[in-house]
């Protein structure tokens, strides 16, 4: 990935955190810190056969054969856990 796109892509995955945090005073003070803190809280506390059984349903669901679909869908739900309390 190019530096320009590894910026924007930044800013967009912050400008997701803010408004998945609920915040509406216009501040990002923190909001790096509090995302990293509960991401490390979720992980540690998630169970793994949760997340394995959350990427089977999800690539049951594709009605699609194609490796990156199913690999995509798997992600959305790994993202889901991570993302507890953010949305």
């Amino acid at each position: 990935m190019k530096p320009h796109e590894l910026d924007l892509n930044r800013a967009h995955f912050i400008d997701a955190l803010y408004t998945a945090s609920g915040r509406t005073n216009g501040t990002y003070t923190n909001l790096w810190q509090e995302f990293c803190a509960d991401l490390g809280a979720n992980l540690r506390d998630t169970d793994g056969r949760m997340i394995l059984d959350d990427c089977i349903k999800a690539i049951g669901g594709t009605e699609s054969h194609l490796a990156e679909k199913h690999a995509m869908a798997c992600m959305e739900a790994i993202r889901i856990h991570l993302m507890k309390g953010w949305e």
